[in-house]
This record gives C-alpha cells, sequence and structure tokens, in this order.
C-alpha cells in the first residue's frame, strides 16, 4: 500500500526562530539610539535652563538692589514727619482747591455777596405800626417776598419807599402789595409784597 505524504503541509514545515542574534543586537541597538537620544535632549534642556537661570539670578540681584536703594531713599525722605505731614496737608488743599474752582467755573452763581444788606435796608425801613413775621429771598436775591400785619393798610406804600431809599438791590425791585384785613382782629392788616423778577 501506498501513502503519499504532503510534505508542505504547516505540521511538517521546518519552523524558524524569530529570536535571532542579529534580530536581538538591532533590537538592543535601537534602544541605546533611543536612550542616547533622550539624554542629549535632557542634557540640552538642562542646559538651556541653566543659563536662563544665570540671567534671571543676575536680574535678581540687579532689581534687589534698586529695592535697597530705593528704601535707603524713602528712608531718609520719611524721617522729617513734619515735612511729610505738611506735603500731605498742602496736598488736600490744593485738591480742595481745584475742587472749588471747578465748582464755581461750572456754576452761575445770583447774590455772592449774602443778604446781610438786605435785611439793614429793611430794618432801617421799618418804623412803629408795621412788623415782618416771613421774609423769603431765592434766585441769588432777584425774587423776594415778605409778609407782616400793620395798624393801617397806607403804611404798607409807605414802608415799601423805605426799602426804595435803601442801598441794597432791593431798591431797585417793583413790589406787587396784598393787603387784606385780618378777621380774627378788625384793626391789624394782613400785607405780602412779592417782587415781580425784575
Amino acid at each position: 500500500m501506498n501513502q503519499q505524504i504532503n510534505l508542505y503541509l504547516p505540521e511538517f514545515r521546518v519552523k524558524k526562530d524569530a529570536l535571532t542574534a542579529v534580530v536581538m543586537g538591532q533590537v538592543a541597538a535601537g534602544v541605546v539610539a533611543i536612550m542616547l537620544l533622550v539624554s542629549a535632549v535632557d542634557y540640552y534642556r538642562a542646559w538651556s535652563l541653566s543659563g536662563e537661570a544665570d540671567v534671571l539670578r543676575a536680574t535678581l540681584q540687579q532689581e534687589t538692589q534698586r529695592t535697597n536703594q530705593l528704601n535707603d531713599q524713602l528712608a531718609r525722605r520719611s524721617q522729617n514727619a513734619e515735612l511729610t505731614q505738611r506735603l500731605e496737608l498742602a496736598e488736600l488743599r490744593l485738591e480742595s482747591s481745584i475742587q472749588i474752582r471747578d465748582f464755581l467755573s461750572d456754576t452761575q452763581l445770583g447774590n455772592v455777596e449774602g443778604f446781610s444788606e438786605y435785611f439793614k435796608d429793611l430794618s432801617r425801613a421799618s418804623f412803629d405800626g408795621i412788623s415782618l413775621s416771613e421774609i423769603a429771598f431765592s434766585n441769588g436775591g432777584r425774587l423776594a417776598r415778605m409778609s407782616g400785619q400793620t395798624l393801617d393798610s397806607a403804611m404798607v406804600p409807605r414802608y415799601v419807599d423805605n426799602i426804595e431809599t435803601g442801598k441794597s438791590p432791593l431798591r431797585l425791585h417793583r413790589f406787587s402789595p396784598s393787603i387784606l384785613r385780618d378777621r380774627s382782629n378788625n384793626q391789624v392788616f394782613q400785607f405780602e409784597l412779592v417782587t415781580n423778577g425784575e
């Protein structure tokens, strides 16, 4: 009996060893090359960083010297506390003056002299039989309103004439009088004088 055997079947093939000496040498050489490359990159980075660190140390030393010099100057200047206090006070006054100047330049003021002359004229114009109970000024003194009591209604025009002989700007105003008899006391008149803003 004859039997044929196929020698090309995988079971009959000669098995080759994948790890040969040449392959192992190539792998070892590759690993060594990679290690050398990584070491070279690390050495270059360390070298460049040490150079930057030297530059930063020199800069830090220079800045430290400058800071020490400025601290010395500041200590010498701050030793005179009275001078520092006077300087701060002068700066506050200057700032306040600037604010006031800016406010006044933006504001249109009316009567900047006050109302003392107004009150002097009102007191000089007064006489027996007439009294003021309320006085109001507005718009910088351009508008005035006065009210009071009198024993005779004819005293009101006389009082206005006396005001017109005064020295304050009230003498330039024209007054609109309003005179009414007091309901609670028939012998007394209530009056009101109002300027018309001229």
